[in-house]
């Protein structure tokens, strides 16, 4: 209930970087809804204030970074699996290990 009253008076007050919270609060539903003008009178229920009083294009915004990220997320494996990748392809560099007996050779050729 409390954040119900926050959202209500900022989105109101039309602060800055409410629609952000709003995303963080209702993730969900906007992606059950799926669309911005759908998600807008629902949210105009929920928090009992006018429809006109939401920015359809600030919560349409909202949804496409929204989507932008999930899809960005799907397609870039994380780093740990590009990093064993690298070290499995043959004649890659390997890194030495303080515990490690290599024979140390000089990089430095003299002619």
């Amino acid at each position: 209930m409390m954040y119900k009253d926050f959202l209500r008076k900022h989105l109101l007050e039309n602060t800055y970087g409410i629609y952000g919270k709003i995303l963080e609060m209702y993730r969900e539903q906007m992606t059950v809804l799926n669309t911005a003008s759908l998600f807008r009178k629902w949210l105009a229920d929920e928090l009992e204030v006018p429809i006109e009083k939401i920015n359809l294009n600030s919560l349409n915004s909202v949804l496409k970074r929204e989507r932008k990220k999930k899809a960005s997320a799907k397609q870039e494996p994380p780093i740990s699996s590009q990093a064993a990748s690298v070290q499995s392809q043959p004649g890659s560099f390997k890194f030495s290990t303080p515990s490690s007996d290599d024979e140390k050779k000089s990089r430095i050729k003299e002619y």
